[in-house]
């Protein structure tokens, strides 16, 4: 080795040996590994938030689906209950509509006691048609000129006696029994009849 390299190398051994400082060096990986550590704790807090972020958002829609399914739940059965509800009031009111109407016709076919089968049936039929005028008629008549309206059955078209309660059931109201109005009526009807064909034959 020669002299220069010898001088060379000393020098560089006295410059490192004035430029190194242990505890400058140790302070720098102190900071260096604390600088790490910050970054590895901010990166978990970072990774920690945004999964508490995705867990909350996954939450929230299903409370949102949950919601809106329950609400979907709520209005079907309101509108089933709805529904239902006005199924029962419309059937109650074709009900009474319909017993409303046949009261009409009973009420025609029985002030027809006079007149023959035929004619019965065809007023039974006008008094149904005809009822919201038929039942006040029968109600002023009732109430106020004091007239009671003939009742026989519900359909007297004959006078045939029902035998047992099956034929009770399923004839009685079909058969009325006669008595003087009946007689008197049926009368009346076949003296105007006699009366418009003697007419006629004058004519």
């Amino acid at each position: 080795m020669s002299l220069l390299t010898q001088v060379a190398n000393k020098i560089k051994y006295m410059i490192s040996q004035f430029v190194s400082d242990p505890e400058a060096d140790a302070y720098a990986r102190q900071q260096a590994d604390q600088a790490a550590q910050d970054a590895d704790t901010k990166k978990r807090i970072d990774e920690a938030k945004a999964q508490a972020d995705a867990d909350a958002k996954v939450k929230a829609d299903t409370d949102a689906a949950a919601a809106e399914l329950e609400e979907r739940s709520q209005f079907k059965s309101k509108r089933a209950a709805t529904s239902i509800a006005s199924g029962v009031l419309k059937g109650f009111f074709s009900l009474f509509l319909f017993m409303f109407l046949l009261y009409g016709g009973h009420l025609a076919a029985n002030q027809a006691i006079g007149y023959r089968v035929p004619f019965r049936l065809f007023m039974f039929i006008i008094g149904f048609l005809l009822s919201f005028y038929y039942i006040p008629k029968s109600l002023f008549d009732r109430y106020y000129t004091k007239i009671k309206p003939p009742y026989y059955s519900f359909l007297p078209i004959s006078t045939y006696q029902p035998v047992g309660i099956l034929q009770d059931i399923f004839l009685g109201g079909f058969c009325y029994t006669e008595d003087d109005n009946s007689r008197a009526a049926r009368a009346a009807v076949e003296s105007l009849y006699l009366t418009g064909f003697n007419k006629s034959k004058v004519e």
